[in-house]
């Protein structure tokens, strides 16, 4: 068994060093193993340093964007280089420890197929991190989590293990954060079984975070109205009808009180927003049966994706 433990780096010279060596350190029991770093265009010497950790190591293998394309792209070059078994993710400023490394890979037993590092389940816990982020982060993984079909506490979260298989069964996309969310929805639409471990998530010693705040929530907020449409159609469709009804009532009040007059703009409003309320909603139920018939889709790309595998 290989166990392949890829790491997306941008900018971030000051942590490459101690990164690789942590993770090589926890990895040496292996003995059969791989680490990938992968430069998404940094324009400090992050590429450098790890290419000459690549020199004293063959375990280390160093990969190069031209540019800075994000985390989903870097994981994916990953996944791509990668020969392992078992396919580990983690960040590049060890806000997740090394030594749980060893637990995701055990609790990928024979029912298990991808582990989840969860710093919001039972058990597990956050440390020395910005309240602001803290916050916006228990906040998209409960929003995006509430789309996901499965009960998962972190879905954002990028420390996982994976079996070869489900990388090598779904076709992902994303070039963002929302690869992790994604790689979570496709996985349990074909079938395979997604569990979590309690860990400790602590706060970046060194360099600057590389999370845009706004851009990552935007895209979560895309990627949960992707996979239940009826949170937004839904959303916009009751509050239109609740408008729609008040002015109802309203007018009905005027017209047992004998003062209605029904030239009046607010009859024409009641009735636009009713009617509204009422198409919203059936878009958001036709936009829910797509949504599902996605899940064929992904199932066919599973067959699909391992069958070039056989023949190549």
């Amino acid at each position: 068994m290989k166990i392949s433990v890829i790491i997306p780096m941008y900018n971030e010279e000051e942590n490459v060093i101690k990164t690789i060596q942590e993770v090589d350190a926890v990895l040496k029991t292996y003995k059969n193993y791989e680490i990938i770093a992968v430069d998404d265009g940094s324009f400090d010497g992050t590429f450098e340093i790890a290419s000459n950790v690549a020199l004293e190591n063959h375990n280390v293998h160093v990969l190069k964007h031209s540019s800075n394309c994000g985390m989903g792209k870097a994981l994916r070059t990953g996944f791509k280089k990668a020969e392992g078994d078992i396919i580990i993710t983690i960040d590049a400023d060890l806000s997740y420890d090394t030594c749980y490394i060893p637990k995701l890979i055990d609790a990928l037993d024979g029912e298990t197929d991808i582990v989840i590092g969860s710093q919001y389940m039972d058990g597990g816990k956050t440390e020395d991190i910005p309240r602001l982020r803290l916050f916006i982060s228990k906040m998209a993984n409960k929003i995006v989590g509430y789309a996901m079909a499965n009960n998962v506490s972190t879905v954002t979260g990028v420390f996982r293990a994976y079996r070869r298989e489900v990388l090598d069964s779904i076709e992902l996309d994303s070039n963002g954060t929302e690869i992790n969310p994604e790689i979570l929805s496709k996985a349990n639409a074909i079938g395979f079984s997604i569990k979590e471990v309690p860990v400790t998530l602590g706060g970046r010693k060194f360099g600057e975070s590389k999370v845009k705040i706004k851009s990552t929530t935007i895209s979560h907020l895309l990627f949960t109205f992707n996979e239940k449409p009826m949170v937004l159609f839904g959303a916009i469709g009751f509050i239109l009808l609740f408008i729609g009804s008040v002015s109802a009532l309203y007018l009905f009040y005027q017209f047992i009180m004998g003062i209605l007059d029904p030239t009046r703009p607010l009859m024409l409003f009641m009735v636009l927003m009713i009617l509204s309320g009422i198409q919203i909603l059936v878009f958001g139920f036709v936009a829910t049966q797509i949504s599902l018939l996605r899940r064929e889709v992904y199932i066919v790309q599973k067959e699909n994706k391992l069958l070039r595998k056989k023949l190549k």
